[in-house]
């Protein structure tokens, strides 16, 4: 990928916070998450095994997300990412430590519950999911116009 709009990618990505995740197993399921992004533009969220959504996942690792600014006026600029790829549950707790300091800088609030310790100890269920885009669209009608947009396949 072009590093200018890799660039370009993270830096809107790193401005948000809130992701829609699609998933589907036997049914289409969407959940909203808080989620961090990586250097390589993989997202990392942080759910409950338990839940609807990392259940799908566990089936049919293929999903959808899409991140756009919720606050944005409807007569504005739009601005935002769609994107595919592949989910899955992120083992190893010394990883897992890692990419919860990640998660944290973009999230912040929950460091005292969401961290390896509750984890370890099951005081909390939850575990950090990676996901691995394989097609990302930027629509960007501040900087490409109208029907604007920039796609790359990963």
């Amino acid at each position: 990928m072009n590093k200018d709009i890799k660039k370009e990618f993270s830096k809107y990505l790193k401005s948000q916070r809130l992701m829609t995740l699609a998933t589907c197993a036997d049914k289409p399921w969407v959940a909203t998450v808080y989620f961090a992004v990586d250097n390589d533009l993989n997202f990392y969220f942080v759910s409950s095994p338990k839940s609807k959504h990392c259940k799908d996942i566990e089936k049919n690792s293929k999903v959808a997300v899409n991140v756009a600014d919720s606050h944005t006026p409807n007569s504005a600029k739009k601005v935002g990412i769609q994107a595919q790829g592949v989910a899955s549950q992120v083992k190893g707790w010394e990883r897992t430590k890692v990419l919860l300091k990640m998660w944290h800088r973009a999230a912040p609030g929950m460091e005292g519950v969401v961290n390896v310790k509750s984890m370890k100890e099951k005081i909390i269920s939850s575990r950090v999911y990676k996901i691995q885009p394989t097609f990302i669209k930027y629509f960007n009608q501040k900087l490409y116009g109208e029907e604007g947009c920039k796609t790359v396949r990963l």
